[in-house]
């Protein structure tokens, strides 16, 4: 029997194991931290309806997207710090902790359903901006500030030269999306947006900053990505795209968390359309590991400061794949430690 092993479940670790190793079904759901279940499943429900716009979706929200949509996780204006806690970033803390740990999501969420928020996070405009950009990206080495660019037939990502400027990234921005790759690891104003990530996970993470101008029609073509991602708009405007996963057996040979880069062109299918929406300044996006999204800022002429304004994003991503915290991982080690195979005949992961 096929066996979908949920957060919820509360089963010794020898039976899950055991259950685990049995199991066919390719089930990649990532691990949260037991604490961070526990609390969740056990308290009440905050989730109350915002005032802000809906996202606009292809289809109406089912009541479990409508239930994350409305989750509020920002902090209230009048919310003080912690002792001894950097006021900046108080509301992060505040905002992700309260995000990560609500029932719905952990319930339902994680890993489950792409949603925007309702509510803005009025404490992230402007939180980074490109004067921040000019002051901050040479600190991050050459490898780690890149564009997209096609070659042969693909897509790949072209890192700066050593010896970069500021004035070279903004030359590059002219034509392509610039993303400043591990950029929470290396500058200091990020640095405690990772932190409070972290904490509130428990979890790997990593986060990266996108830099697009206005009148991109492809900012970023269509793929998938192998982290779980809360992406929050500082500053301009990025419209974003996000579609329901392919079925992976239509594509065996490929890896369902790295589709569309390289040689693989991913195509568009309209009826798996989740979600099309313009993020502004303060809103907040979340896309599960495996969910193919594109992103342009070729948009609807808009009389306003932020029209003018390059749009520039932060991507919080959870690691969880990557270092193998995920229930399908388990299982393949679970089948070789019983001296199993891990694989099928093809090569596909059982």
């Amino acid at each position: 029997a096929l066996v979908r092993l949920r957060q919820r479940d509360q089963r010794p670790v020898a039976q899950m194991l055991l259950i685990a190793a049995s199991a066919t079904l390719h089930f990649t759901r990532p691990v949260i931290p037991p604490a961070t279940r526990a609390a969740a499943l056990a308290g009440p429900s905050r989730s109350r309806r915002g005032g802000c716009e809906m996202v606009t979706v292809a289809a109406s929200l089912d009541a479990t997207e409508a239930a994350l949509s409305s989750i509020r996780a920002a902090p209230a204006e009048s919310s003080a710090p912690a002792p001894h806690e950097p006021l900046a970033s108080a509301p992060w803390r505040h905002a992700f902790s309260t995000l990560v740990s609500h029932r719905a999501f952990v319930s339902d969420g994680f890993g489950e359903v792409a949603f925007k928020l309702e509510e803005h996070w009025e404490f992230a405009v402007g939180a980074f901006t490109m004067e921040d950009v000019a002051r901050d990206v040479t600190l991050l080495p050459p490898q780690f500030v890149a564009s997209g660019m096609r070659h042969q037939g693909g897509v790949y990502n072209q890192p700066f030269a050593a010896g970069f400027s500021f004035a070279d990234v903004d030359t590059r921005m002219d034509s392509a999306t610039v993303v400043m790759l591990n950029a929470g690891f290396l500058v200091p104003k990020l640095a405690s947006i990772s932190l409070a990530m972290l904490e509130a996970t428990g979890l790997p993470i990593w986060l990266n900053v996108y830099l697009s101008k206005p009148g991109l029609a492809t900012s970023t073509q269509l793929h998938t990505d192998a982290q779980d991602v809360v992406l929050v708009q500082c500053t301009g405007r990025k419209r974003w795209r996000v579609y329901r996963p392919p079925p992976p057996g239509k594509t065996p040979s490929l890896d369902p968390f790295a589709r569309g880069k390289g040689t693989d062109h991913m195509e568009f299918v309209e009826e798996d359309l989740l979600i099309d929406t313009v993020m502004e300044p303060g809103q907040v996006l979340y896309i599960p590991a495996g969910y193919p999204h594109t992103t342009d800022t070729l948009l609807e002429p808009v009389e306003d400061e932020v029209a003018s304004q390059p749009s520039v994003h932060l991507t919080v991503g959870v690691d969880s794949h990557i270092w193998s915290l995920s229930y399908a991982h388990l299982r393949q080690h679970a089948l070789t430690r019983a001296g199993q195979p891990a694989a099928l005949s093809d090569g596909a992961p059982v």
